[in-house]
């Protein structure tokens, strides 16, 4: 792999074909401190599960805006340097959703918990890389195919689609499914008016009816109360008659 990472992505692009066959086979980035330029590249573990293996964390940084993958796997280096490799892609809006396995070594006493883990998305496991349990336990993690999922962002404000959160100046606001997917037509054309119409058919592909409009209102009225408790109530608006519009510089 080369510094910038040119090498890895074009490994990646010129092998990984799943997507274009229309598979949606998990793909897991494990990062080993310890792993021999011999074995980078492609692996398969197990049925339904593609792993790209590399030793150079620099390298996978430096490709971070081009490629992301169902779950990040940090092993083969000490607590603190999983921490600064996990911060670095962090850094990226799109990694922000990829939950991270760090996996630690077996043969250190306890288990240490560097201070980047999310405990509502991320893992901790002890073991060598081929064992079954990290085997099991990136399957677990990766399951969930965050890979196309990307955060909605406007101003102070992120839509976290993954964990179902909105990152609010007020502090984070949990919402439901349907929550998240009102949020994301608002917050994406921010300060604009989305009707109602566009949110009911192409975010929930429904028909516009007294019925549907009805469940609309109701969850736009539950976002109200929720950011009304961060100290945003005037964030999301109505335009009578046509949608509602989403406030960024709202107080």
């Amino acid at each position: 792999m080369t510094a910038d990472g040119d090498a890895w992505v074009g490994a990646r692009c010129a092998e990984g074909h799943e997507e274009e066959r229309g598979t949606a086979m998990p793909r897991v980035l494990v990062i080993d401190g310890g792993l021999p330029p011999a074995l980078e590249g492609r692996s398969l573990l197990g049925e339904g599960l593609e792993a790209w293996l590399t030793g150079d964390a620099g390298g996978a940084l430096a490709a971070a805006d081009r490629e992301v993958f169902d779950l990040l796997v940090l092993c083969g280096m000490p607590a603190e340097e999983q921490a600064a490799v996990a911060a670095g892609f962090h850094a990226h809006r799109r990694w922000r959703l990829v939950p991270i396995l760090y996996v630690s070594d077996p043969a250190m006493p306890g288990l240490l918990i560097p201070g980047t883990f999310r405990p509502e998305i991320d893992g901790v496991v002890r073991g060598e890389r081929t064992s079954s349990q990290v085997v099991r336990k990136m399957r677990e993690l990766a399951r969930d195919g965050v890979a196309g999922m990307e955060a909605v962002a406007a101003g102070p404000w992120e839509l976290d689609p993954v964990r179902l959160r909105l990152h609010a100046p007020g502090g984070d606001i949990v919402l439901t499914e349907r929550e998240c997917e009102v949020l994301s037509f608002l917050l994406a054309r921010a300060n604009r008016t989305v009707t109602a119409a566009e949110i009911i058919e192409r975010g929930w592909g429904l028909e516009v009816d007294e019925r549907s409009l009805q469940i609309l209102r109701r969850h736009v009225s539950n976002i109200r109360r929720k950011l009304a408790a961060a100290g945003q109530r005037r964030a999301v608006r109505t335009v009578r008659g046509t949608g509602y519009r989403f406030e960024v510089r709202a107080s």
